[in-house]
């Protein structure tokens, strides 16, 4: 995709104003034609790059010939560069052949001075091996130095010991020939065979009187336990007993109340049925009574309580009641037509009572 040419550009210039220095800071409205120049004290250069009036092709001289003078310091400064870098490789060349020159001198040597390195690489590591194998030497040195001065004093504290331990041999000695022959089991060292047997004797001993201990601290214990359990025994002995009788009086109480009401019960026995006939019979009249004034949607005699069964009663008799209080407390009926209402009532109620239906238990 091509890219559009730039316009070129124009200048607009405006009117040119007369030039006037002006000496005077008062503004006057007739001079609106005539531009004012302060007193400057800028050098002519400055003063053609900043000036009002200066033209742009002066400027761009200017700046062409900046330029000109740039690109020859550009120029002097390349050719300068050049040269340095001219002698700079000429030196290289120099110092690579000096280089080239000591590797040939080095390869002729290498050989030499290889032999050299491994004669002084084989001193070094004899060197460090001889040093190591002293050090060790001398370490083994000091540590059976040490082991010999240990069994020394050792070997002297054992002769000691011994010495001093020579009488007891002697003395068991004199016990192994007082003793029977077949006291000991026949081993190469009778010494040893009556030191274990006292060994294993001191410490069955030992271990008996322990046990001796332990038991009779049980039996304390025991005899303590057995003490308090008799005293404990003893008074829920008691406590039992002061219950027993107490429990047996109640018990006496009991049978002379139980022989009280059983006379009693004979006695009342026939009052009794006929009561609980009676009963009966209202717990029946209850029953028909409810019957009458159940209504459809209520609950069968079967499924109702007795208080839900008199509350049914109560509320059907207050009902009816109060229709009978309507009908006589209404003005605006005649009184032949009162007469007859009041009469309907009354039959109304009448058939609403319930009958008492006595049935023989």
């Amino acid at each position: 995709m091509k890219m559009a040419a730039p316009a070129p550009y124009k200048l607009d210039f405006d009117n040119q104003k007369r030039n006037v220095f002006v000496t005077q800071l008062n503004e006057r409205d007739d001079e609106d034609d005539v531009t004012a120049f302060p007193v400057v004290k800028e050098s002519g250069d400055k003063l053609i790059e900043t000036g009002i009036n200066t033209l742009q092709k002066t400027l761009l001289l200017k700046k062409e010939v900046e330029v000109d003078k740039v690109n020859a310091q550009l120029e002097a400064k390349r050719y300068e560069f050049k040269q340095r870098m001219e002698t700079c490789a000429y030196r290289q060349i120099q110092v690579q052949k000096k280089q080239q020159q000591m590797k040939d001198r080095v390869s002729k040597f290498e050989k030499f001075i290889q032999e050299n390195e491994a004669k002084r690489r084989r001193a070094i590591q004899k060197f460090q091996q001889e040093v190591k194998l002293r050090e060790q030497k001398a370490l083994e040195f000091s540590s059976l130095d040490d082991q010999l001065h240990h069994y020394k004093s050792r070997h002297r504290l054992l002769e000691a010991k011994l010495k001093a331990y020579r009488l007891y041999e002697e003395y068991l000695q004199s016990v192994i020939e007082a003793m029977p022959e077949d006291y000991l089991p026949s081993t190469e060292d009778k010494v040893k065979g009556l030191m274990m047997r006292y060994r294993t004797l001191s410490e069955s001993n030992k271990s008996l009187v322990e046990n001796l201990d332990t038991m009779s601290d049980e039996l304390e214990y025991c005899k303590k336990s057995l003490d308090v359990m008799k005293q404990e025994h003893q008074k829920n002995k008691l406590s039992e007993t002061s219950c027993l009788s107490s429990l047996q009086e109640k018990q006496e109480g009991m049978l002379d109340v139980n022989e009280q009401l059983e006379q009693t019960f004979q006695m009342n026995k026939g009052e009794m049925r006929t009561k609980r006939t009676e009963v009966g019979i209202i717990f029946m009249a209850i029953n028909n009574i409810y019957e009458k004034c159940r209504k459809s949607t209520d609950p069968s005699t079967d499924k109702t309580d007795w208080d839900d069964k008199l509350n049914k009663i109560r509320d059907h008799l207050k009902e009816r009641e109060g229709v009978v209080k309507i009908v006589q407390n209404t003005p605006s009926i005649s009184s032949g037509s009162a007469s007859i209402h009041q009469s309907r009532a009354r039959q109304s109620l009448k058939d609403s009572k319930p009958v008492l239906k006595v049935t023989p238990a």
